[in-house]
């Protein structure tokens, strides 16, 4: 009797022993599953992301080309400006040496001259004769703009010239 139920203790260690090892494959089959379905998810993750790094760098790579054509684009322009600069600057000098006025100094900033007050007076219902000095002495002084050195000297020139002629 005593060998008969140590074989029923032992088989049923046995029995207990093999349910426990199935319930564990069991939840192991299941984690396993989800490491799969994860693995795939990751995929589709690191292919969205090579993507977005693709369309990054494609990206990257027009606003080069846009920078690139703005400089161009920016560079030309001061270029045309430069050369305007120094065009409007020949033209100042020929005008002073043509009024036998002396050359002006390129360094040394110089004061804006007074305004010359070139307004010929007309007789009633004679219309005035539009002058560049006229029609800016005409202006209240709050509407008259701002006017550069060039545009001075050369107002300054033609009124000077026009005064001389008459």
């Amino acid at each position: 009797m005593g060998g008969t139920v140590l074989s029923l203790f032992v088989d049923g260690m046995m029995v207990l022993l093999l349910v426990l090892t199935i319930v564990y494959c069991w939840r192991l089959n299941g984690r396993i599953r989800e490491l799969q379905d994860s693995r795939s998810e990751l995929a589709q993750i690191i292919r969205e992301f090579d993507a977005s790094t693709q369309r990054a760098t494609d990206s990257i790579a027009e606003i080069h080309t846009a920078t690139r054509r703005l400089s161009e684009n920016m560079q030309h322009k001061i270029d045309k400006a430069n050369f305007l600069a120094d065009d409007l600057q020949y033209m100042i000098e020929k005008s002073s040496k043509l009024m036998g006025k002396p050359e002006p100094a390129m360094d040394a900033p110089r004061p804006t001259p007074p305004r010359a007050e070139a307004r010929r007076v007309a007789p009633a219902g004679e219309p005035q004769a539009a002058t560049p000095m006229a029609a800016g002495a005409a202006l209240s002084p709050r509407r008259q703009r701002a006017r550069s050195r060039a545009e001075q000297e050369l107002i300054d020139v033609l009124g000077t010239k026009d005064e001389a002629g008459r």
